[in-house]
């Protein structure tokens, strides 16, 4: 491409995205972002800031405009989606509902920024798969992490118990064998004494462990319980959004392939208005 003809492709490039600012073309507008996104190689948060020459304050009304239109496609489009006008976006009307992320104006899709954001996909697959024991499967994992000290103590405690009456059942035989070493010491001093018997290290005391056992299943009840009740308020949440999405698809696989192609769907909707619009 030459000077003059690379000049002249800008030129028109920018006669034609002025021209879809002044008809307020909100199509033409992300045709002229994705074309210079792909031509440049530029990601399409990027694009409009080499476009507008990196003036923030354009970038920003460019936004604020795009963001009125698939604000108002997602409301339609995702019908159990709560978007506010700040392009939040959260799942559902209800008590407790949870942010479900928030909108990328210039990518048109939702962006999860966060661990709970992020989690909610995960959650819905996981209830998908066993909807009646969702819960418990939840409670089973949790009990595991905050007993995992407490099983370390009791099985200590099991093994001093044992140890401790394993030697008391020793012990008169002990005895006889002290005597017994006694008169063969008496009859042959010089005999080797490397030969006797030696004595089991002693084990941890079993008054401390059973302290330190019923202190930690203290906590361990205490945190279990407080847990358990957020536990329960989160699975009731992921029912009702379930709920939500199998209301409207067949199954959460089908809602994750609409949300994955929310770009392609916006810009088939706008398409079609601008259809009618020119008709």
């Amino acid at each position: 491409m030459t000077v003059e003809s690379s000049l002249n492709y800008q030129n028109n490039f920018f006669n034609t995205f002025a021209q879809a600012w002044a008809d307020r073309s909100t199509y033409h507008l992300y045709q002229g972002i994705d074309k210079t996104a792909e031509t440049l190689r530029l990601t399409l948060a990027e694009t409009p800031g080499y476009i507008l020459a990196y003036d923030k304050s354009a970038v920003h009304e460019l936004h604020d405009f795009l963001q009125q239109d698939f604000i108002a496609f997602l409301r339609e489009h995702i019908p159990f989606f709560e978007v506010s006008d700040q392009g939040e976006v959260f799942f559902g009307d209800w008590y407790h509902r949870r942010q479900f992320g928030s909108i990328d104006v210039f990518a048109r899709n939702i962006v999860q920024r966060t661990d709970a954001e992020r989690a909610i996909l995960p959650q819905l697959r996981a209830f998908a798969k066993d909807p009646d024991h969702f819960l418990d499967h939840q409670l089973e994992a949790m009990r595991k992490d905050t007993y995992q000290e407490v099983d370390r103590l009791h099985r200590q405690l099991e093994d001093a118990e044992a140890d401790a009456a394993a030697d008391n059942t020793a012990q008169p035989e002990a005895t006889g064998s002290r005597v017994r070493g006694f008169l063969k010491s008496f009859v042959d001093p010089d005999q080797d004494q490397s030969s006797a018997p030696a004595h089991k290290p002693a084990g941890p005391d079993q008054s401390q462990l059973k302290a330190r056992f019923d202190s930690a299943k203290a906590s361990a009840d205490e945190a279990f319980d407080a847990q358990k009740r957020q536990l329960q308020v989160g699975a009731a949440i992921t029912r009702y959004e379930y709920q939500a999405v199998t209301s409207n698809y067949s199954s959460v696989d089908q809602f994750e392939n609409i949300l994955g192609s929310l770009q392609d769907d916006f810009m088939q909707a706008l398409a079609l208005k601008e259809e009618q619009a020119n008709a």
